[in-house]
């Protein structure tokens, strides 16, 4: 029993200590650990693994050799080609190798220098021709020839073109750069390094430090040049001891790197970028600038800017901005001096200037205090009054300190234009000049003067609120203009010198012209408290151009000439009202022509008309006068009065539509009156008309031609005479001219159909047919196939009478059919004959009848009528 208490008494000390002893036990568990992990990381260093790509998988693994303190130096022709060092070498059956704590160097093709290669292990496979790749692991550095030092932890370097690949982290340096990226080739003949992920690079400059970064990056070692590509990001500075950081980016990037002196470090020399370019640079105590372009040549030690594609310079002074833009650029930013070229533009609060070219100077506030446009230069001051603009191959301008334009020199031809705040009177001034304008602005920029040099233009543009509103155009050699008080409006203007005015109106319909007036002289007056002009007199040798604004088949441009023209305004819709020239007129559209003493032209009904002298119209087809001539424009009509006469200069001039037969001879028309309609292809002649082709005519009391149905229509009184129609007599063929008389006669081209109607009276030579109504017929070159009289028909010949309701001759059978009641054929030698039907050959001079008849075999009657048409 005692026993046992003092058994329990001594385990009471122990479970107290036995919290300490676990405590003590966890500390020495995890002191076991950490040894454990360092010891593991060790050994793991100390025996690295080969986890590079490509590493070979098939190795033999039968050891034929072990070698402690191994060295080999392989040459040829008595120059080393490489040489291999390691503490130990085990080589086996397939002849390749492994190394430990391995030393590599390849020479040059003369063995004055080499390259060398270290790692703690290494895998040496043999290839052919003295050739060998070598798989290196373990704290791997590679010092090339030329002065390249690279650092890694798996590499494989393949002698046949002397490249080392690594796949993981690689930190290189070369004198004062250095950089570091995820996998890298290095082409050590070459003498060129490839990062492939993760680029970073650095350049120690004094005090300060450049860096690159990028996806990837090429250095060139040779050219002293590192491409650099995806997200590049270059830092860097500038300017007597640097005061400004430059940080330039892009998609893809040249840095070109350039030697100091002593030829033992490098600094960046100039960066091109390239793709989506964004430039930022900054000094103490001034605002940033901002660039942004698609190329960009950085030039360090200028601190120059060379710009292309989309570029914008924006500069700020006191919070207000300056923006250039264009697609090439200069900025040399000590200077303040820039420089830009396609589709330039400066801008700065209300003042602008672009152009092809600008050259500007930049103020140490980063304000343009002086631009030289080249190119389309366009210089413009906005005002709350009006916006004012100079246009030209070339403008300089000043700017005030107020950053307004304080004066505008153009050289060259060019213009000067004013568009006013309030639009209701007109809302375009522009003046132009051949050599210079001067344009002087006061306060805020209102116009104060403009003086032009050279062949000067003003041009009024007007507001498009009336059907007629139209704009006008004045110039000269020399221009003359006078502005009110307010420098707004004009009062007069006087060009002189080939003088030109144009109206441009603002409705595009078919009605619309376009009118240039030119003239030695001009002199205008304007309406009161506008730039519009009221009145302009041309004088002295006129010349007027109205040209469609809608061109048609119809609708060409029309030209007047005349010793002097006067225009007058309308002043509601500021468009030309009248037009009037005096003094040897003449006036043109498209094909038709018109000459007179004097034109006048009103637009309200578009007429042409035209008195004095010897009017006239004409075109390539006709022509025609009368002593007074009105010419409807709009409806394309004309009246002619007071004794009209026309020409066509061919018959086909007249759509073939006149019944004369040689289509390429002129036919000629006279009446006391006569009345054309252009678009309807048809005229009308009355009173005493009368129409003829050489030798052939038709007369009537009045003519009616349609061109496009091809017909010809003469009434009252018609005679017509058509010769060299065929007529057969005593058994030979000869030609005479035949005459008609009726009160009336129609031609159709289409049907190829001549009608006489009303006492039709047909004569051949000696022979004779009357009737009530003739029908002739035409082939297709219109000659006679079928000739037709009807009604009381009466044939006579020197020794033949024929009495008939019907005779139809028949050409090309030369026969003639008799119908009546009866009909019948007397002969003064060979008797009479009768029937109700009598059928006559006149080629075999056979008769041939029905009913009661007495024939003489002997007679014959041959008629010919040949009419030609279009």
């Amino acid at each position: 029993m005692e026993s046992k208490e003092n058994k329990k008494v001594r385990d009471v000390p122990f479970k107290a200590r036995l919290p300490r002893l676990v405590g003590l036990g966890a500390l020495v568990l995890l002191a076991a650990s950490v040894a454990l992990i360092i010891y593991s990381a060790f050994w793991s260093r100390s025996n690295p693994e080969f986890r590079m790509q490509g590493f070979p998988t098939s190795l033999s693994e039968d050891v034929v050799a072990v070698v402690d303190g191994y060295e080999r130096r392989e040459m040829e022709d008595g120059v080393t080609k490489y040489y291999i060092r390691a503490d130990r070498a085990t080589s086996f059956a397939d002849q390749h190798q492994e190394l430990e704590n391995v030393y590599i160097e390849v020479y040059s093709e003369d063995g004055s220098s080499s390259d060398k290669l270290s790692a703690l292990k290494g895998v040496y496979v043999p290839g052919e021709n003295k050739n060998f790749t070598t798989y290196m692991a373990g704290t791997v550095e590679i010092e090339t020839r030329d002065a390249l030092k690279v650092r890694t932890e798996q590499l494989t370097y393949r002698k046949i073109d002397e490249t080392a690949a690594a796949e993981e982290l690689v930190e290189f340096e070369r004198l004062n750069v250095r950089g570091r990226s995820t996998g890298a080739l290095v082409k050590v003949k070459e003498k060129v390094l490839e990062l492939h992920r993760g680029v970073s690079i650095e350049s120690q400059d004094g005090e300060k430090t450049s860096t690159l970064n990028a996806g990837s990056a090429v250095y060139d070692q040779g050219r002293e040049q590192i491409e650099l590509q995806n997200g590049v990001e270059v830092k860097t500075y500038s300017g007597p001891e640097q005061p400004r950081e430059v940080l330039l980016s892009s998609n893809r990037a040249s840095v070109f790197l350039d030697k100091k002196e002593d030829d033992q470090e490098r600094q960046i020399g100039r960066a091109e970028m390239f793709g989506s370019v964004s430039i930022l640079t900054t000094e103490a105590g001034k605002e940033p600038t901002r660039i942004d372009s698609q190329y960009a040549l950085y030039q360090r030690p200028l601190d120059r800017f060379d710009l292309r594609g989309s570029v914008r310079i924006r500069t700020a002074s006191e919070g207000e901005p300056t923006e250039a833009v264009g697609e090439h650029a200069v900025y040399e930013q000590p200077q303040g001096r820039m420089t830009l070229s396609g589709s330039a533009s400066v801008a700065q609060k209300s003042a602008s200037a672009a152009g092809d070219s600008i050259f500007s100077q930049l103020n140490d506030a980063r304000r343009v205090t002086y631009a030289e446009i080249t190119g389309n230069a366009v210089v413009r001051q906005v005002t709350p009054e009006q916006t004012a603009e100079v246009r030209g191959p070339k403008v300089r301008a000043d700017f005030g300190e107020n950053a307004a334009i304080s004066k505008a020199v153009l050289s060259g031809a060019g213009t000067a234009i004013v568009v006013p705040a309030d639009t209701g009177d007109y809302t375009r001034l522009t003046m132009s000049a051949g050599r210079a304008i001067n344009v002087g602005f006061k306060g805020e920029g209102l116009l104060e003067n403009i003086i032009t040099d050279g062949r000067t233009s003003v041009n009024v543009e007007v507001p498009n609120n009336s059907p007629d509103a139209a704009n006008k155009a004045l110039t000269a050699d020399a221009v003359s203009t006078r502005f009110g008080p307010d420098g707004r409006f004009m009062t007069a203007a006087n060009a002189i010198g080939n003088a030109e005015l144009i109206v441009t109106p603002l409705v595009k319909n078919e009605q619309a012209y376009v009118t240039n007036v030119k003239a030695p002289r001009f002199d205008c007056d304007f309406f009161g408290g506008s730039n519009n002009p009221k009145q302009c007199i041309a004088a002295s040798k006129t010349k007027t151009v109205r040209t469609p604004v809608q061109p048609g088949p119809t609708r060409g441009t029309q030209n007047i000439t005349a010793d002097r023209l006067t225009a007058n305004f309308d002043a509601a819709t500021k468009d030309m009202a009248s037009l009037e020239a005096t003094g040897s007129a003449k006036f043109t559209e498209r094909d038709r022509n018109a000459s007179s003493t004097e034109i006048s032209y009103t637009a309200a009904d578009k007429t042409v008309r035209m008195r004095g002298g010897e009017p006239a119209i004409w075109d390539s087809e006709y022509r025609a006068r009368a002593p007074e001539i009105d010419w409807d424009t709009a409806n394309e009509r004309s009246e002619l009065r007071g004794g009209a006469s026309t020409t066509y200069f061919s018959a086909r001039s007249a759509g073939g539509a006149t019944p004369f037969g040689k289509s390429d001879r002129p036919v000629y028309v006279t009446a006391e009156s006569a009345r054309f309609n252009h678009r309807a292809e048809t005229a009308v002649f009355e009173g005493n008309a009368r129409g003829w082709q050489d030798s052939n005519y038709v007369r009537g009391d009045s003519f009616a031609i349609s061109e496009t149905e091809g017909t010809f229509t003469a009434v009252g009184r018609v005679q017509s005479l058509l010769y060299d129609v065929k007529r057969s007599e005593n058994g030979t063929e000869n030609r005479q001219p035949i005459n008609v008389s009726a009160g009336r006669m129609n031609y159709t081209r289409n049907g190829r159909h001549v009608r006489y109607e009303q006492d039709v009276d047909i004569r051949q030579g000696p022979d004779r047919a009357v009737g009530s109504r003739a029908d002739i017929y035409l082939d297709e070159d219109n000659q006679p196939v079928r000739t037709e009289i009807r009604d009381n028909v009466v044939i006579t010949q020197p020794t033949r009478r024929a009495s008939a309701d019907l005779a139809r001759y028949e050409t090309a059978a030369q026969t003639l059919f008799l119908q009546g009641r009866p009909a019948t054929v007397e002969d003064k030698e060979q008797g009479r004959s009768q029937g109700s039907q009598i059928t006559i050959d006149l080629k075999n001079n056979r008769f041939a009848g029905e009913g009661t008849t007495r024939q003489d075999p002997s007679g014959r009657v041959r008629s010919t009528y040949r009419v030609k048409g279009q």
